[in-house]
């Protein structure tokens, strides 16, 4: 899984850009940002390179994904401001945690077990003024054009997927707004390039082996032989082969505010 993470961010990192610079509107130098449930990393760089003078810390349950975010951190020159910790998150932030400018929640709100207490804590942990960004998949990524051979396959993998309650969420703008917050704006952050990036090809297949592996009781025997086609290497159709790749897939961000304490006071 984490080559997908990793992969998802290089070919489908949009959102990687666009929602930290809708941060940056709000506060243009925060000293913390906090990043719920860091996995292999890839927002806590984001967030460090956008916001070069903020403490980035990096939280998850993992000790082994924590060790893989500090290696990389410190391969980017960023050990300095980079700092992991191991974390329960499932119903609140840990409590040496206060004075936060931007918490950072990307596809793991849905994970914890009581996002509701969670969101409470994030908000007490956030100072006046302080950001609450909370992305999630909305639209799961597909690979191929409409009619093109393997799309029909692809769309039934995305559908099984969908049924199975793969990145299932809420709309968080209502839990958000329960918990004190001001939400301020909800963004939707659309991959669908004319050209699909370098490694389009390695996240497909990452991508769909990944989702196979759960999902191949839900296929029919012809639906798994079309799918394992696009999967090898040597098969004409395959998607290492394949110069038709039309990449989509769709992200949506809740951007929110602990309103600040004296009427009319704007965030720093």
């Amino acid at each position: 899984m984490a080559t997908v993470l990793d992969l998802d961010a290089v070919v489908c990192g949009e959102y990687l850009t666009d929602v930290p610079d809708r941060i940056a509107a709000r506060i243009v130098e925060p000293r913390t940002v906090v990043d719920l449930g860091s996995g292999t990393g890839t927002g806590t760089l984001a967030l460090a390179g956008r916001f070069p003078t903020a403490r980035v810390v990096a939280l998850d349950n993992s000790t082994d994904l924590l060790t893989r975010v500090a290696r990389v951190a410190a391969d980017a020159g960023l050990a300095d401001r980079v700092t992991t910790a191991t974390a329960d998150l499932d119903t609140a932030l840990p409590s040496e945690l206060t004075d936060v400018d931007v918490v950072w929640a990307s596809s793991t709100l849905h994970h914890f077990a009581d996002p509701d207490a969670l969101l409470r804590s994030v908000y007490g942990a956030l100072r006046p003024g302080g950001i609450l960004a909370a992305v999630e998949i909305d639209e799961l990524p597909t690979f191929l054009p409409a009619g093109s051979a393997g799309h029909e396959v692809e769309l039934r993998l995305r559908s099984a997927m969908a049924d199975g309650g793969w990145n299932a969420h809420p709309d968080w703008a209502g839990t958000i707004t329960a918990a004190g917050f001001e939400l301020v704006e909800t963004r939707i952050v659309v991959t669908d390039p004319v050209d699909p990036p370098e490694h389009t090809a390695d996240y497909a297949v990452a991508w769909l082996t990944h989702a196979r592996s759960g999902l191949a009781e839900s296929l029919t025997a012809s639906e798994r032989a079309a799918l394992d086609a696009l999967l090898s290497d040597d098969d004409p159709s395959s998607l290492r082969r394949r110069d038709d790749l039309a990449l989509h897939a769709r992200r949506i961000a809740w951007i929110a505010r602990r309103p600040a304490t004296t009427l009319g006071e704007e965030p720093s």
